[in-house]
């Protein structure tokens, strides 16, 4: 957290090379999760009662069901909104589970 210009996107892609440079394969994605709407996002219900993942929602199904050894990390670059990180207490308490809005749980290893 911090204001624009403080060197917080900087700060992530140096520890990123810093630690491919030691050998630490790494994975990661970055996104700004304020350019689309939350629904997009997480993940949201059609009419037809059918489930649609969203950005972050496929990003964590996909990294959750990978047997890669390799660090996995999702960064979201952007500013803090309380629509989005609401959404984000159950991963980042000691839960670490992603509860979307069809009630499935996607857990955060």
């Amino acid at each position: 957290m911090g204001p624009a210009g403080a060197g917080k996107t900087s700060t992530y892609k140096m520890w990123i090379k810093s630690n491919e440079k030691n050998g630490k394969k790494m994975e990661f994605v970055d996104l700004d999760p304020k350019v689309v709407h939350s629904r997009d996002l997480y993940g949201y219900m059609l009419p037809s009662k059918e489930w649609k993942d969203g950005l972050l929602s496929k990003l964590l199904r996909t990294y959750a069901e990978q047997e890669s050894s390799n660090s996995k990390y999702i960064i979201l670059d952007g500013d803090l909104d309380a629509n989005w990180i609401e959404s984000m207490n159950s991963v980042m308490d000691d839960n670490k589970i992603l509860t979307l809005a069809n009630n499935e749980r996607i857990p955060v290893k």
